[in-house]
């Protein structure tokens, strides 16, 4: 077992829960797994308890046990040899197989209840292990995994962790790709950038105090933070003791000082700053435009000022996504599963993207669409952000089959949370009328979507609303690739990601098909109107897209599974 292996961190969360008392049977066993024949793991076994022990002599310097709730008490002398009996029962002895030995006294020590009084002691004073190394040994904070939060529930996912030492009150560290509740988030160093499921990104920089609300609304009690809202998810507001900062469409940092004064800077577009009442209304405001001086909030004079002074804002979330990296066999294995047409992306000519299917048509690029990746590796379709009009379109109809079905599968890595289309089907051409639709989804006020999911849409007859919908259980982290089916297989529709299935149900029989105008990155190809501004019907894609296949039939979860197994995700740019 070595410092940064998944299993480590498995470790310490088995070893959190023995200590407090809610190790269930299957738990039990896989810490036995784990700790079997491996000196690492048993090392950090007993370093933990040997910490976790001593707490509690030291606590009690007396000459009698202590008494502690829960009608126990603590051990008046430190534990040796038996700290590697497991307190669930059993003991460990060479090579950590299972004996009849009667538990020892740690056994009955370790009662829910002492237990669950210990950790607070052990919180406390912060005197608990990250990972386990085989250097010299720190003390620092317990690295547990948060409570899973379902998207539905929550208001954003940590895309990036910089250099980030979080401060929790239960020891709970979230991690990049973990969705953050509503609740107090305290960061004593680093930077945190959070994919709110607004679609807005937001960025605190360390030593920062602050408060989820909603997925639009951040309360900063101190500290740094910069935001950047795109198209759609404008009036997003950080508020300050007695100050807020309202987006108007725009990116703009700001700076809360424990005296309560605000100081801003709007790096694009505009906002509205505002000094707030003790109730939290509006005492007085000031739009602040691009290009103006930084500002200060003073609600102790109710004033907003030019800000004459030096000072420092957070620096933004530049990143690059790495192209997706595939196995030598994966163009083999999509060609074995016959497709009727198959864009690779690895090469573009007059605006056309070839079709690896012969005789098949191209894709048509409308819009600054570029191809990145290595000369000599894969490579994929760039849509760039702040880009209304770009999209591929595909160089003819495609008639899908209703019987047996059809398949649409592709890999996508999204910048952003963000209501986006993957893959249009409409008919009749250059309207918004859907047969299909495949797209990711951020909280909206106007529709029931499940945030942060993949949504795929069969409508019959074609129209502009109704029809049947599909969400995705998992959600999309930012900056990581996805593999992604989406198919109708007889009278059913079904979605996967990664090779897992996440949801299927029925459709009306008496749905058919009609030839369909294929887009790639966005909903429709209508441009310029002020309707299509105010309704959304851009929902332009903004990330990376690889190996987009189109098929006549549904494919079988174990093809799925394959196609998916031949890449390897990276999670993070380079």
């Amino acid at each position: 077992m070595t410092n940064e292996s998944p299993e480590s961190d498995e470790l310490l969360g088995l070893l959190s829960e023995l200590v407090d008392g809610g190790l269930t049977s299957a738990q039990t066993d896989r810490l036995r797994e784990l700790l079997r024949n491996d000196p690492g793991a048993q090392d950090l076994y007993l370093w933990f308890m040997r910490i976790h022990t001593q707490l509690h002599l030291d606590y009690d310097s007396g000459s009698r046990p202590t008494d502690v709730p829960g009608e126990s008490s603590m051990p008046l002398k430190p534990l040796s040899t038996p700290l590697l009996e497991l307190a669930v029962g059993g003991t460990l002895g060479p090579g950590f197989e299972e004996t009849d030995a009667a538990p020892s006294p740690i056994r009955n020590w370790l009662s829910t209840a002492v237990v669950g009084w210990t950790v607070a002691v052990l919180l406390a004073i912060g005197l608990v292990v990250v990972r386990w190394s085989p250097g010299p040994r720190k003390s620092a904070v317990v690295a547990r995994a948060p409570k899973k939060v379902d998207a539905a529930d929550g208001v954003g996912v940590v895309v990036r962790a910089e250099n980030l030492r979080w401060e929790t009150d239960d020891g709970r560290i979230p991690k990049e790709g973990d969705i953050l509740p509503k609740g107090r988030l305290q960061v004593s160093a680093g930077r945190a950038i959070i994919s709110m499921f607004s679609g807005v990104t937001v960025i605190v920089e360390g030593p920062a105090d602050v408060d989820l609300l909603s997925v639009d609304r951040i309360a900063c009690n101190r500290g740094k933070l910069r935001a950047r809202v795109p198209e759609g998810a404008e009036g997003f507001v950080i508020s300050g003791p007695g100050t807020a900062v309202v987006d108007l469409g725009t990116e703009f940092g700001i700076n809360v000082k424990a005296d309560g004064k605000s100081y801003g800077k709007v790096f694009q577009g505009e906002v509205e700053a505002a000094v707030l009442g003790t109730a939290g209304t509006l005492r007085h405001s000031q739009v602040v435009r691009q290009g103006s001086e930084a500002f200060e909030i003073d609600p102790g004079s109710g004033l907003i000022n030019p800000l004459r002074e030096s000072e420092e804002f957070v620096a933004p979330f530049v990143p690059s996504a790495s192209p997706l990296t595939l196995a030598p066999g994966y163009r083999d294995s999509v060609l074995a599963s016959g497709p009727v047409c198959y864009w690779r992306f690895e090469s573009m000519v007059e605006g056309k993207v070839p079709n690896e299917i012969p005789a098949g048509p191209p894709l048509l690029t409308t819009g600054p669409i570029q191809l990145v990746g290595s000369a000599t590796g894969n490579r994929c379709a760039q849509f760039e952000s702040g880009q209304n009009n770009q999209y591929f379109l595909m160089g003819g109809p495609w008639r899908p089959e209703r019987y047996p079905g059809y398949a649409i599968e592709l890999w996508f890595l999204a910048e952003t949370i963000g209501h986006a289309s993957l893959v249009s089907m409409i008919t009749p051409r250059d309207t918004t009328d859907h047969l299909s639709l495949v797209e990711l989804t951020s909280s909206s006020r106007l529709a029931l979507f499940r945030p942060g999911s993949v949504r795929f849409l069969y409508r019959w007859p074609t129209s502009r609303g109704g029809g049947h919908n599909l969400f995705s259980d998992d959600y999309y982290v930012p900056f990581r690739w996805r593999h992604l089916v989406a198919q109708v297989a007889g009278d059913r529709m079904e979605l996967y990601l990664d090779g897992l299935a996440q949801a299927s149900q029925p459709i009306n029989p008496p749905g058919s098909t009609k030839s369909c105008q294929v887009i790639l990155g966005r909903l429709s190809t209508l441009t310029g109107s002020a309707t299509i501004h105010h309704t959304g019907f851009r929902r332009g894609f903004v990330g990376l897209m690889d190996e987009v296949a189109l098929y006549n039939r549904p494919l079988a979860p174990e093809e799925i599974r394959a196609h998916s197994q031949l890449a390897a995700r990276p999670s993070r740019s380079e």
